[in-house]
């Protein structure tokens, strides 16, 4: 219990840092939600799952913050923002000029929109308006101001479940093909539509919190994104279209970006798309504004070419200097000579965004892949593909040429992404040698690349991967680069004996943050000078368990019988090294080749803290058992690798055993094995195509591969196309052959495609049908995965009493009644 409640939560892990880089926000984090708050109405529709008290998105009820404080580097002093009881946050963010926070306020009944002063810590709502973060769960800063969806104000109330069905379920096929899966929670009734388009509708609203004014944008519609423009005078909005669908979730429902202004009027449409059935895989689209939880960023690392269709928009941001739109497409295809190659194009378009407002901006002979900005747009920063490397220039605006920054080694890897930190600015490592450009929030709120004050600097981030990860680990690192000539100066590098990811403070770079981890020492943060390479600990973290973190492991590699080899990781508990009772943990995975699987392992880290938070299967350390983590690669031919899976799973697990065997370490008698969602299906079939295991426990698994007849996992065949692999791979039918006694926990919501809850009823139902040791604990109101405290504590104490009984100490065999005396007499048992 002590492992499992470990207040890990409170080591601190500094988040977004003030404009002027002085100060850092601290999320006071909640390890496990409470039971109350899972319980709490919910409803799950077509794959979203909203609060129906306070209107909101369910997870903002169930793992927002506690708590919220301001921290001063120079001072090391806290300044804590004091909410109401029972009320949490999320979502902090700074103003563009540093004088307010802006966060979301959850309350049982609400959430609200509130900034606060950083440095005295109080706050107030900026509107007394609601919120309605539902579809759309962000909001945006443009100057001062704030853009974000509220709630309606006609005051409506929800529309109540009739107490009589007014129609059947009723479903027809269209005669068509259909490539699906098995969704979760599909809307099944026009009380259903009914309710998705009330949660869902909201108002765009610009909100002054000074004065605490709202201004409505346009009218109330279901609002599933919103990006607002540098100046504030233009939104891109993307809305939910019907109709709605009972055969496929809300994210495939039909969706449409425009443009609005200050009105809500649309002045242009910039994507729309159909409701998908199914009939075909769903095609890429244009980026739309921000989706799920801020977007992502505008600055990317150097990656892959796109391959664009037809002319459709690309990359489409604001710009910075609030003029316009800015995208990337295809130059027209030239009537003269059709064949010609087409160069690519940043475009600009401005107010009222007709056809004849766009203009070209640059035009290149080599793919774009993606394009971001300095603030005032004053530098254009292009990710560009030549000879199938990566490049990555800068230019200046209107007129200046390409300098080259970076240029990959190889060929260009497709990794490109923001760097952004998730559309509010940041900063992330990655991008190797090449590195990617380090973005922050701009004076007019949008994400901007980081520059000199002179706009002639700008910074990259990365880390240098080890030649062999086993012997040492990444060096992550951070370079000025000079936009006139490509020159780079390092400022930073970490060390190959412990993990230092620099975060940059401010724009002359004067100062970092280095968050530095190693296998022994937990992650602090430490300001940095760059002049003197003076450090300061801002930090104090602990480590909670170190009988846990601090646990002798072995990494091994182990071979089977057909020559494939893989990694296994060996935990041993304090005071025990041979013939140990063993837990094993693990989840299988698909692979084409042997060399597929060594790719994987190249991204190692020897330097990271080894946490054990309370899903980690090594508490069982503490028990007393040796915790074996085995990689367990499928591998075969594309698309084929499961005609193989249960032999290979045997082999395996049969490879892993006797080496830990031969070793001394484990009492094959007392071995348990276990595994989560995909591993509770494998844990399921390794215990009936093998006789190594006394136990096993198993959650939210599917035991019935004919409830996912339309794929699984990595498997893309249907049951038809594949049926011997699918009956093959489904252990309820082979469930007589199971060796030990099967412990099944499972979310009664669980919303993850594939496991529907009724896998472990009726797995259960078999097991004691055939007079089977199993037990199944069902958790309400958990999802796929269970996160409340009081369950999670629930099932170590299962857990541990299951294997203690079974594995430990296990009870003598049963024995049949004799034929001899049916009245029972002297027969026995």
């Amino acid at each position: 219990m002590d492992a499992v409640l470990a207040p890990w939560t409170s080591n601190v892990s500094p988040g977004a840092i003030s404009p002027d880089g002085t100060r850092y926000l601290i999320t006071e984090r909640v390890a496990m939600p409470s039971l109350a708050d899972m319980a709490r109405p919910h409803v799950n529709l077509g794959g979203l799952q909203i609060d129906t008290t306070a209107e909101r998105e369910r997870a903002l009820t169930t793992r927002s913050a506690k708590g919220l404080r301001i921290f001063t580097i120079k001072t090391q002093q806290e300044v804590r923002v004091v909410i109401p009881d029972g009320a949490k946050v999320s979502d902090p963010t700074w103003s563009p000029d540093g004088s307010m926070i802006a966060f979301f306020l959850h309350t049982p009944d609400a959430t609200h929109l509130c900034v606060a002063d950083p440095a005295t810590g109080k706050y107030r709502l900026a509107t007394k308006r609601a919120a309605r973060p539902t579809l759309d769960v962000r909001y945006d800063w443009v100057g001062s101001k704030l853009v974000a969806v509220l709630s309606p104000d006609d005051k409506s109330k929800a529309p109540p479940a009739p107490l009589v069905a007014t129609t059947p379920r009723v479903q027809v096929s269209d005669q068509q093909t259909h490539k699906i899966v098995t969704y979760p929670s599909l809307l099944s009734s026009p009380s259903d539509q009914a309710l998705l388009e009330y949660y869902g509708t909201g108002q765009l609203a610009v909100v002054d919190p000074a004065k605490g004014s709202v201004v409505n944008i346009g009218k109330p519609t279901m609002i599933s994104a919103v990006r607002p423009s540098a100046g504030g005078d233009s939104f891109r909005v993307t809305t939910m279209e019907k109709p709605f669908s009972y055969f496929v979730p809300t994210g495939m429902f039909g969706h449409r970006e425009t443009i609005w202004d200050l009105e809500g009027k649309a002045l242009a449409e910039l994507d729309k798309t159909a409701l998908n059935l199914g009939h075909v895989d769903p095609t890429p689209t244009a980026p739309t504004a921000g989706r799920g939880r801020f977007g992502g960023g505008t600055a990317g690392s150097v990656g892959g070419a796109p391959t664009p269709p037809n002319n459709q928009k690309r990359d489409i941001e604001w710009r910075p200097d609030a003029v316009g739109l800015s995208f990337v497409q295809l130059a027209p295809i030239d009537s003269a000579n059709p064949t010609a190659k087409r160069k690519d194009r940043v475009m600009l378009w401005v107010a009222p965004f007709r056809t004849e407002d766009q203009k070209v901006v640059f035009e290149s002979d080599d793919p774009i892949t993606n394009v971001s900005y300095s603030d005032g747009a004053k530098i254009l920063f292009l990710n560009t593909t030549v000879d199938g490397r990566a490049r990555l220039s800068a230019l200046r605006l209107p007129d200046g040429k390409p300098i080259t920054l970076t240029e990959s080694r190889g060929p260009a890897t497709g990794q490109g992404g923001g760097a952004g930190g998730g559309g509010r600015g940041g900063q992330r490592g990655g991008g190797g040698d090449t590195g990617q450009l380090i973005t922050r929030v701009g004076a007019t709120g949008l994400p901007v690349v980081v520059t000199t004050k002179s706009i002639d600097g700008a910074y990259l981030s990365g880390e240098t991967a080890p030649r062999d990860p086993a012997q040492e680990g990444p060096k992550p690192w951070l370079d000025r680069v000079d936009l006139l000539t490509g020159k780079r100066e390092r400022l930073f590098e970490g060390k190959s004996d412990v993990y230092e990811v620099p975060t940059l403070l401010d724009a002359e770079a004067k100062g970092i943050l280095v968050s530095r981890q190693s296998a022994h020492q937990v992650a602090d943060t430490y300001a940095v000078d760059l002049s003197t390479k003076g450090e300061q600990v801002l930090t104090h973290n602990r480590d909670f368990s170190p009988d846990l973190t601090q646990a002798h492991r072995e990494k091994l590699t182990v071979t089977r019988a057909d020559g494939a080899h893989f990694q296994v990781t060996v935990t041993f508990p304090v005071n025990g090294s041979s013939k140990l009772p063993a837990l094993f943990w693990f989840y299988p995975a698909e692979f084409e080749s042997q060399d597929a699987y060594d790719r994987t392992k190249r991204t190692f880290n020897k330097n990271l803290f080894p946490t054990v938070t309370a899903s980690n299967r090594q508490i069982f350390a503490r028990a007393g058992y040796l915790v074996v983590e085995p990689d367990c690669p499928i591998i075969g031919p594309a698309g084929r690798m499961n005609d193989t899976y249960v032999s290979q799973l045997r082999n395996n697990l049969s490879a892993v055993i006797d080496e830990l065997d031969r070793r001394g370490w484990i009492d094959r008698q007392k071995l348990a094995i276990s595994g989560h969602s995909y591993g509770a299906f494998s844990t399921a079939n390794a215990m009936i195509a093998t006789p190594f295991f006394k136990a096993g426990i198993a959650g939210d698994g599917n035991y019935n591969r004919s409830l996912t007849p339309f794929g699984f996992q990595n498997e893309a065949r249907q049951i038809w196309e594949g049926r011997d692999t699918y009956l093959a791979m489904s252990p309820i039918l082979y469930v007589e052959q199971i060796t030990g006694a099967l412990l099944m926990y499972h979310g009664m919501e669980d919303q993850n495609v594939g496991t529907d809850p009724i896998n472990s009823e009726r797995m259960y139902d078999a097991l004691t049908a055939l007079g089977k040791p199993a037990a199944l604990t069902m958790y309400p109101y958990e999802d796929h995965g269970q996160i409340a405290q009081e369950t999670v504590l629930d099932q170590w104490a299962r857990w541990v009493a299951w294997l203690d009984k079974w594995v430990k100490n296990p009870p003598a065999p049963a024995v049949s009644p004799t034929r001899a005396d049916p009245a029972g007499g002297n027969g026995g048992l």
